[in-house]
């Protein structure tokens, strides 16, 4: 059995795992613990090894390494001491990287690995990974390591243009941002220079304007045709149309298959281009290789879980500078129009880091929030209150978030004083929609293709209804500046804060649980959580309680 030193300050811990990360050591707790807390000298780890550690925190903390989560003390390697330091003894392991898993470790370890991100070397043909919680100042820290890579060419890359904008305004001089759309576009241009890029929007209204033979053919054909060929330049798997086919549509009919090799015989040829195709163009043709390594020295991919599978596979294939993914895989919310989380797609030699302080939410908020979701690793990093009000309406203006446009439409026709998001071009968009699904109704297809129920709602609506509605909304709406109270879906919000935010209860708790993530992690002071109020209760217009299926959550919210 190990023994105490009489100096009480030298612990064997030689049947204990140890290891070194960064010049900081640590080791896993044994059966001194308590020993250890009451000893009010210094103490000694004896690890066995040619190094020992000497504690400089008696606390303890839970941190994963490779896959393991261990219960551990942390320290400050030092020489062995005594007849030992001459005997020919191993080295501690070093670790890469390793993960917190408690409160105490991530204060602990996050300003460390923010640091340690901006001192290592990234190589050649190395992806790296930085998973950062919302509002963690992932901006902030990807413009500090292109400053300290000052010497380096960077392409930064996002799918979003508010992003890209952001950067834009901050970027360092060796940093060069782009949307994905952009970056195609010039690969493309660079690459053919005498054909000209006329981006086409393929849609089922402008098919008869590119094709003739669809002009006065019926809607649901035409959006068929456009439905196939964007799936093919969204698929990695086929770079022929006539292999996607047989595969994907054995049973459609000569005319399809012969007109959607046509449509993709034609974008070969430069002659019907969309953003989509263009992508796919440049992962049929291998566009990224060698082009991207001649012209940049490491690439910055922001909002990595959020991410554009073709992208994905030509930024890995054919690329060899180094990469950086960035991102909150919490906040993947956009799979419905095709975009991956390429955190669950990077090869299993990524490295990857994690930052766990976010500057947004403060506490108690931040507690409840990681309590309410399961290896939610976030701790709060300034020093301001945010609090969660459950039930109540806020008394200064506030963004209110909803996960459909159903609801927030219903919730717009009752209030005064509001604004709503992209109201001037959802409108006809609404009214479009609508007279198209009373004519052709709705698949589960088509339903595929939204983020929400609005097709399911206009559905229960007739012509009277929804221009009822639309009134009722329109007199209620004034300017931004003067509203109240300003109306987002959740999707268009991503990204965004504000001082007061209200959250609306049609998030399915359970089974969308990155939206309801991405909502309640916007506010900064407060952020309200509404039950279903008392008149829709009463009222339920168009079946709506059929649409609150978190009802037992927010019960459970309310008894807190």
């Amino acid at each position: 059995m190990a023994s105490v030193s009489q100096d009480n300050r030298i612990f064997d811990v030689s049947y204990q795992y140890c290891c070194i990360w960064d010049e900081i050591a640590f080791c896993e707790i044994s059966r001194w613990e308590k020993d250890i807390q009451a000893c009010k000298n210094d103490v000694i780890l004896n690890t066995g090894k040619k190094e020992w550690i000497l504690l400089t925190d008696k606390r303890s903390f839970y941190i994963e390494i490779k896959d393991i989560r261990r219960h551990m003390w942390i320290g400050k390697p030092i020489s062995a001491m005594g007849k030992e330091k001459l005997q020919h003894r191993e080295k501690l392991p070093i670790i890469p990287i390793m993960y917190a898993r408690c409160k105490k470790s991530m204060e602990y370890l996050d300003p460390l690995i923010r640091q340690y991100a901006l001192d290592i070397d990234y190589e050649q043909n190395k992806i790296y990974a930085i998973k950062s919680v919302a509002g963690s100042g992932k901006t902030t820290t990807l413009i500090k390591l292109a400053e300290e890579n000052e010497d380096k060419k960077i392409l930064y890359l996002a799918f979003n243009k508010a992003i890209v904008s952001e950067i834009r305004k901050k970027k360092p001089k060796n940093l060069w941002p782009k949307t994905f759309d952009a970056f195609t576009r010039q690969l493309f241009i660079d690459k053919f220079p005498h054909n000209e890029c006329n981006i086409q929007d393929l849609k089922p209204y402008t098919m008869g304007q590119i094709y003739p033979w669809f002009k006065n053919k019926p809607f649901k054909l035409k959006l068929a045709f456009v439905t196939k060929y964007n799936e093919f330049c969204k698929d990695i798997n086929y770079t022929e149309m006539s292999v996607f086919m047989k595969h994907k549509y054995p049973n459609s009919s000569p005319f399809t298959k012969k007109h959607l090799i046509k449509m993709w015989t034609d974008t070969r040829n430069k002659r019907l281009i969309t953003f989509d195709s263009l992508r796919k163009l440049a992962f049929v043709q291998n566009w990224f290789k060698d082009y991207v390594d001649e012209n940049y020295d490491m690439i910055f991919i922001d909002e990595a879980q959020d991410f554009d599978p073709l992208m994905l596979e030509m930024l890995l294939k054919d690329t060899t500078v180094p990469k950086v993914f960035v991102g909150d895989p919490r906040q993947a919310i956009y799979e419905w129009r095709g975009a991956i989380n390429a955190f669950e797609r990077l090869p299993e030699k990524t490295f990857i880091m994690e930052f766990y302080t976010t500057w947004r939410i403060g506490n108690p908020a931040c507690e409840r929030i990681r309590e309410e979701f399961e290896d939610c690793w976030m701790i709060a990093g300034s020093d301001h209150e945010t609090f969660f009000h459950n039930d109540e309406t806020p008394t200064d203006k506030y963004d209110y978030l909803f996960r459909s446009w159903r609801h927030l439409l219903q919730t717009a026709a009752k209030m005064p004083n509001i604004w709503i998001n992209d109201f001037s071009k959802k409108k006809p968009h609404i009214k479009k929609l609508h007279e198209i699904l009373q004519t052709y109704g709705l698949n589960e297809e088509d339903k595929a293709k939204y983020e929400d129920d609005l097709p399911n709602f206009l559905l229960k609506l007739d012509a009277h209804e929804l221009n009822t509605l639309i009134s009722n909304i329109e007199r209620n709406l004034v300017s931004k500046n003067k509203a109240t109270c300003r109306m987002y879906t959740i999707h268009a919000y991503k990204g965004m804060e504000n001082n007061n935010i209200r959250v609306f209860n049609d998030i399915d708790h359970e089974e969308e649980e990155n939206i309801y993530y991405v909502a309640l992690t916007r506010g900064k002071q407060n952020i309200y959580l509404n039950d279903v109020p008392s008149d829709e209760k009463a009222e339920a217009p168009y079946g709506i309680m059929a649409d609150y299926p978190n009802k037992k959550i927010w019960d459970m919210l309310r008894m807190r």
